[in-house]
């Protein structure tokens, strides 16, 4: 079954509602693999590595764990025939020493695959991963090149960029327009004012897409009480929480808001999109509630999508790995997919519906 048709075939059922989600599932949609916990940058912003990251953290022989190509070919040929698409991101995944090795094998068996990257290798990678049909790449662009620099904390990271999309663009002539080339800009404090810019910035590079990301965040109550919940649920203690506790008080929503109906207004070859999908008059709402969901109800993540960290470990939520239901080092993932951990997870989700911190996570609103 191919990737497209099998993600229609999911998405239908799903938007018939929470009574036809059952505890067992065929196969993900979308399986991601988070290819190591290092990264070259220290992005302010990120739950990883950033000012609050939980990366931080990790004890040295922890940060340096990353699975051999043997595991991860094997996990491939557990979800070879099933329609699922592979995702590959980090830390950052272009460090992992057999991340081309291991494209090459996710291609081979004609799946979907996706890599976001800081892009800081793209300029020496970009021949490659357009020989091996690589379909999207994602980026992350910040800003104009001060702009972007100063919160990457990489002095020339945007001009490594900038190389390495105009190197992809070069080399994809004649292979069907693939790889997509896919620009992510996440607002935050260092860039509030430099929204259009950046969007003209992303524009010039020649973006195939732009995402305008709002800060995925927390706050302290509402990461409590799902640490409360998790362990009271699952038996599992959920710190990830404090990765993403920041200040958001510090944006000025108005500014943020009036710069969104701007680039909404703009005629561009380049597809713009808002992550959440929000009407620009929400956004004050979005960061002064964050408790607030805008109608959603549950997550469908827990069916379409599985990760993978560095040392096998599986886990439900990409973005909160808090729970861990099984470890691809010692079964086989599609043992794991439907043991009776995942299918607790996704029956309590079926029937309490969103946990207390899902509602600024993009994984809610990516479906």
């Amino acid at each position: 079954m191919s990737y497209d048709l099998a993600s229609r075939l999911k998405g239908v059922l799903l938007r018939t509602g929470p009574a036809f989600m059952p505890d067992r599932w065929s196969a993900p949609r979308l399986l991601t693999f988070m290819m190591t916990y290092r990264c070259n940058l220290r992005c302010t912003m990120c739950w990883q590595w950033g000012e609050q990251g939980l990366f931080h953290e990790l004890t040295k022989d922890h940060e340096i764990q990353q699975l051999d190509l043997a595991t991860l070919r094997a996990v491939i040929d557990d979800v070879a025939g099933e329609g699922t698409g592979v995702f590959l991101w980090g830390g950052e995944p272009f460090l992992h020493r057999d991340l081309m090795s291991f494209v090459e094998y996710v291609k081979s068996k004609n799946l979907y695959c996706s890599i976001n990257t800081n892009g800081t290798y793209l300029p020496r990678e970009a021949r490659r991963l357009v020989d091996l049909g690589v379909d999207a790449i994602m980026v992350s662009v910040d800003g104009p090149r001060e702009v972007h620099d100063r919160i990457r904390g990489m002095n020339g990271s945007f001009q490594r960029i900038a190389d390495g999309v105009a190197a992809l663009r070069a080399a994809r002539n004649g292979h069907a327009g693939k790889p997509e080339i896919i620009v992510n800009t996440t607002i935050s404090p260092g860039n509030q004012h430099a929204l259009l810019p950046t969007y003209e910035t992303v524009e010039a590079m020649g973006a195939d897409r732009m995402i305008l990301s709002q800060l995925w965040f927390t706050t302290e109550q509402i990461g409590r009480a799902n640490e409360a919940y998790f362990m009271e649920k699952f038996n599992a203690h959920a710190g990830s929480w404090r990765g993403f506790v920041m200040d958001v008080s510090v944006l000025d929503t108005d500014t943020i808001a009036g710069q969104m109906r701007e680039m909404a207004l703009r005629k561009s070859a380049m597809e713009l999109r808002f992550l959440p999908d929000l009407h620009p008059g929400q956004v004050g709402d979005y960061y002064a509630r964050p408790e607030e969901a805008f109608g959603k109800t549950r997550c469908f993540v827990p069916w379409l999508e599985a990760e993978i960290l560095p040392n096998g470990d599986v886990t439900p939520c990409s973005d909160r790995p808090d729970l861990i239901v099984g470890n691809v080092r010692k079964e086989h993932f599609q043992d794991i997919w439907n043991n009776d951990a995942y299918r607790a997870f996704r029956r309590a989700m079926r029937e309490d519906g969103l946990f207390p911190y899902c509602s600024r996570c993009c994984g809610l609103w990516s479906h």
